[in-house]
């Protein structure tokens, strides 16, 4: 092939290519409307595919399932959060603070979609279901998740023992995971219980990590570390 068509054939994959990333945004931006506005379960892919104007092949050449498109919002949502602690954390060398901004932020970033959410949660127990936080398809994500809230301790002025400092990001993403599932059912006016059991449990936490460093803690902390072994086994 001469190089002048090979130029010409390249230019033309160039200029492709935008145009598939607009039509799989595209895609995506409308599916997560239909799943907020009428629910996960009742939107299908052939509905998704209608409301773009894309045709079904293609919207399944870019998302091979519904779940493929939840999982694209967690992954931009989980990089929008990361992006905005880190530059939270050069505000603050507290470990506490950064926490719980890692949860209230989370929160806000999921509050446009508490609709889809809400019937995602029933599918959080099995581990088999590809949008469990608990499955092997979100498992980078999980890690991902872990991550933010190591690099929050990593990075702080906390001055933890060693031990606990290993599983001490598994334990408060699964306290995070919890506090977004009590959100997830919260009717209260702004959110005000939801508020609370941050508020609460993040204090006693961190009550208990202080508490820790003491000798009478150590036949406590055993049982802990063993806990953490199996949720991640």
């Amino acid at each position: 092939m001469p190089h002048s068509v090979r130029n010409q054939n390249h230019l033309k994959d160039l200029k492709r290519i935008p145009k598939r990333e607009e039509t799989k945004k595209k895609i995506y931006r409308t599916a997560l409307v239909l799943f907020q506005k009428e629910g996960y379960e009742k939107t299908t892919m052939r509905k998704i595919a209608k409301e773009s104007k894309v045709s079904l092949g293609l919207t399944y050449y870019h998302f091979q399932s519904k779940e493929d498109l939840v999982l694209e919002y967690y992954k931009g949502s989980q990089k929008e959060l990361k992006r905005l602690c880190e530059l939270y954390f050069k505000t603050t060398k507290d470990f506490k603070t950064r926490f719980k901004y890692t949860i209230t932020t989370q929160l806000e970033l999921f509050s446009g979609h508490k609709k889809f959410l809400q019937v995602l949660a029933r599918q959080a127990g099995d581990p088999n279901d590809p949008l469990s936080p608990f499955s092997k398809e979100s498992e980078v994500l999980r890690e991902e998740a872990v991550g933010i809230i190591r690099q929050a301790m990593a990075t702080s002025n906390s001055k933890l023992r060693e031990d606990l400092s290993k599983v001490l990001p598994d334990l408060l993403w699964m306290q995070q995971m919890g506090i977004l599932f009590y959100w997830l059912t919260d009717t209260s006016k702004s959110y005000q219980n939801t508020k609370l059991m941050i508020h609460d449990s993040v204090d006693l936490t961190f009550k208990l990590i202080k508490l820790s460093n003491f000798p009478l803690f150590k036949n406590v902390m055993g049982p802990i570390f063993r806990m953490v072994r199996l949720v991640k086994t």
